[in-house]
């Protein structure tokens, strides 16, 4: 048992460093948020990203560091160290992304620590080991993010957005919360390491009850991350919620419920339940075949980005389905395809989203027919969307590919070519709807005089960011790879 002489000496910054960090920034710019009610306040996201980066050199300090835990909720290891840097590096780009959109919009200035907030619940995700600590963390996340969505209360498509989210996103809580009270229920424990060393029992004792709690997480899961059939708030949320923050639920949010699920499955279900894995392949060939075909028709550039974003969410859950037959010592593989492809989806997401909004400031409309002469207008925006797309639908050359590529070899690796025939089938289905937009990124404006579409420094420095990181793992995958390789993920 722990005393409280030991919880002294626990290793709280080495465990917790990053959320300190973030967490006392938020709090910060809140109690400066309430005393500066008026004029510019766009130096709170300043800061909120200087707090961000201070807590992304933490990470990265302890990108290596000896696995650690505190109060046995709590650790760090590769794999909490890899997606914290991931999460925070998100952060950064989307709270770069709100400087310029606050600048220009009618916005509550609540939104700023809100986002850090929710930053402080997706690292518990990525970094917590104990059933409860994961909910919280969920559940910190969810809440700012539902409020994030509706935060233009004068618009009816951002609250309805907001309210679905909300309903769906509590239904989905409660089917994880219900799961997880399954496992506890015949194990008495929440604890994760714990539940390792029980899984065993727990399959011979209770094998009913522990295959439903499976899928019970799984489908609580689903919500998070739409899968199908549970996306159905995705295109609302994703059209209603202002376009950085459509970008934030996108990328971040989508990366911690990805390591909140594997955590999860790797230490309870994995073993004795390892045949359960089949029907994460099941549910992400779904995702794959209806997250595309339903995208085809759109032409709302938010909501064909929402689809897009579920089929995406099909693609990173192909790895997952692969623990169930692989051996331990492949398992570095699949954490370096997922991790991998979790990078190249932010930045070709987060620039996508980011033209898109620059799109829809200059011509007043989300259709996609306002990218028809967007090469006339901006040929170096035109040039970076191209990028993007071909990014998303998987063309040589960019991080796109190379994370698809990855995956696909480890479904050949681990003998499940049905899962790598899905995921190349639907990526060329993909091309399609990407396409249609580069086609008329490159048509030339029907009538009338070209104006050039502007944009400030602080959305060019976005998409150059984002450019470079879809460029630079697409042609030089070393500089994340190098340092993958030879992490011992789990402990």
């Amino acid at each position: 048992m722990t005393t409280p002489v030991d919880m002294l000496h626990q290793p709280y910054w080495l465990t917790m460093g990053p959320m300190i960090v973030v967490a006392a920034t938020g709090f910060v710019v809140m109690i400066l948020e309430f005393i500066f009610r008026k004029g510019d306040r766009r130096w709170l996201t300043v800061l909120s990203m200087l707090g961000v980066i201070a807590a992304l050199v933490v990470a990265i300090v302890h990108w290596s560091a000896k696995p650690a835990f505190v109060l046995n909720t709590i650790g760090v290891d590769p794999f909490a160290s890899v997606f914290s840097v991931l999460i925070l590096l998100s952060s950064f780009l989307v709270l770069l992304f709100t400087l310029d959109w606050s600048a220009k919009s009618r916005v509550a200035a609540e939104h700023t620590y809100l986002i850090l907030f929710a930053v402080v619940g997706a690292l518990a995700m990525a970094t917590a080991t104990d059933l409860v600590t994961l909910y919280v963390g969920l559940e910190l996340l969810s809440v700012a993010s539902y409020v994030l969505v509706a935060v233009r209360t004068h618009s009816i498509h951002s609250v309805e957005g907001g309210i679905k989210y909300m309903l769906m996103g509590a239904l989905g809580s409660a089917v994880l919360l219900y799961g997880m009270s399954f496992i506890y229920g015949i194990s008495g424990s929440t604890n994760l390491m714990q539940l390792s060393s029980m899984g065993t029992q727990m399959f011979a004792s209770y094998p009913s009850i522990t295959v439903l709690g499976f899928l019970l997480m799984l489908m609580g899961m689903g919500f998070k991350l739409s899968l199908v059939p549970f996306h159905m708030w995705t295109p609302d949320a994703y059209a209603g919620a202002p376009t950085p923050i459509t970008s934030f639920l996108a990328t971040l949010s989508k990366a911690a419920s990805f390591a909140m699920l594997l955590r999860m499955l790797i230490f309870i279900f994995n073993g004795p339940g390892a045949h359960l894995f089949y029907w994460a392949g099941i549910i992400a060939a779904v995702t794959m075949i209806v997250g595309n075909f339903i995208a085809l028709p759109q032409r709302n550039m938010k909501r064909l980005l929402a689809f897009s974003s579920v089929a995406q969410a099909g693609y990173i859950l192909v790895p997952f389905a692969l623990f169930g037959v692989a051996q331990a010592q492949d398992w570095t593989g699949l954490f370096d395809s997922i991790s991998f492809y979790l990078f190249a989806y932010t930045f070709m997401t987060v620039g996508a989203f980011a033209i898109v909004y620059l799109v829809e400031r200059d011509k007043g409309s989300l259709d996609s027919d306002a990218l028809i002469g967007l090469y006339q207008r901006s040929p170096w925006l035109a040039v970076a969307l191209t990028i993007f797309v071909l990014s998303l639908a998987g063309m040589p050359l960019t991080a796109g590919f190379l994370g698809k590529f990855y995956i696909f070899v480890d479904t050949l690796h681990f003998s499940t070519m049905w899962l790598g025939i899905v995921l190349f089938a639907t990526s060329v289905v993909s091309f399609f709807y990407y396409i249609g937009w580069l086609r008329k990124v490159f048509q030339k404006e029907p009538v009338g005089e070209v104006t050039a579409l502007t944009a400030s420094p602080v959305m060019h420095t976005l998409v150059a960011l984002c450019v470079l990181g879809t460029l630079a793992l697409g042609i030089v995958p070393a500089v994340l790879l190098h340092p993958l390789l030879g992490l011992t993920w789990l402990y």
